[in-house]
């Protein structure tokens, strides 16, 4: 996916997050914290709730804004991520990508932290450059 570089502007995508493991999770949190470096930060998010007699359904409109949500082995979760272009300097021709969401979930109580790959690369390109004022 490619959008043209408009710092402060807001992009709205989704992608999903699938449980492949033999056990449910809770997902507590998907974030772009210190700790990841993120360029873009987030700042919305929003799911399509499931569970194991539910299809799931990627539907913006039929979306939640996120709060912790359990997610069954083998089932995904449909998120709706708008994150916020960042105000920074950009050469022509130049470019910055997004391609996985950090995730914090639970499995058997214990707390974990991944990045998880969405399958696809989001690109935001700046044909002309910038310089921040």
């Amino acid at each position: 996916m490619r959008f043209t570089f408009n710092p402060g502007g807001q992009v709205t995508f989704g992608a999903t997050i699938r449980n492949p493991g033999p056990w449910p999770v809770t997902i507590t949190g998907i974030n772009d914290g210190p700790a990841d470096q993120q360029v873009f930060k987030i700042a919305r998010l929003a799911v399509n709730h499931a569970d194991e007699a539910t299809a799931v359904v990627f539907d913006p409109a039929a979306a939640a804004p996120f709060r912790s949500i359990s997610v069954a082995a083998g089932m995904e979760l449909p998120v709706f991520v708008t994150i916020t272009i960042p105000n920074v300097e950009m050469a022509p021709g130049s470019g910055l990508y997004f391609e996985d969401l950090a995730v914090d979930y639970d499995v058997l109580g214990l707390p974990r932290h991944q990045r998880v790959p969405m399958g696809f690369r989001l690109l935001v390109h700046s044909p002309n450059g910038y310089v921040p004022r």
